[in-house]
């Protein structure tokens, strides 16, 4: 009888552990999204001329990325060889926007 009354504690025990564990992780996996869930901030406008002074020069060209270049071609709607290397593409965009 005392076997009895000891396997049945420890499966009340273990039922109890096993119930808490499964509610508490099954809990932690549901997230809040409407208060976490903030919107992207804007991206800056990619702009070569960091001085503001109307002029672009190669060094600051030369400062941006071949993908921001691209970009800012499209933007200017400038003709530009997009699979060429980035020093070409620097001078073309700035060929273009000193003409």
């Amino acid at each position: 009888m005392e076997y009895f009354i000891a396997i049945l504690v420890v499966a009340v025990v273990v039922y109890f552990v096993y119930d808490r564990n499964s509610t508490t992780s099954s809990s932690s996996t549901i997230v809040d999204t409407a208060s976490e869930i903030m919107p992207a901030p804007e991206p800056e406008p990619i702009g070569a001329d960091s001085n503001d002074n109307g002029v672009t020069s190669k060094a600051e060209l030369n400062r941006l990325t071949k993908v921001q270049l691209l970009e800012m071609a499209d933007r200017e709607s400038l003709s530009v060889k997009r699979s060429g290397k980035k020093a070409e593409v620097v001078n073309e965009i700035w060929t273009q926007l000193r003409a």
